[in-house]
């Protein structure tokens, strides 16, 4: 399960199922406001996947995030503390 990314989106579709991360940037900010797990495909990781990936793209570009997304925010950083330097305070 390969993440694939647009301008906007990055993605997961497995057998024709998606799993998706929103997001928009402004300036030196990356705001990541939705994600989406077809019901199929919940509980393999593939959100945390595409946070990571996310996360991965703006840090390599100098963005900080806006993690607007309640998954984001309630749930993916705090499991993953290591991220809080590239987020923005929430």
């Amino acid at each position: 399960m390969e993440v694939q990314h647009k301008e906007g989106e990055f993605f997961i579709v497995v057998d024709g199922k998606k799993a998706l991360l929103d997001y928009t940037v402004s300036g030196k900010k990356m705001d990541i406001f939705h994600t989406f797990t077809d019901p199929e495909l919940r509980g393999q990781g593939l959100a945390e996947k595409l946070c990571i990936a996310a996360f991965e793209h703006a840090k390599s570009n100098g963005l900080k995030i806006i993690p607007t997304c309640p998954y984001v925010k309630d749930t993916f950083l705090r499991k993953h503390p290591e991220w809080n330097d590239i987020a923005e305070h929430w």
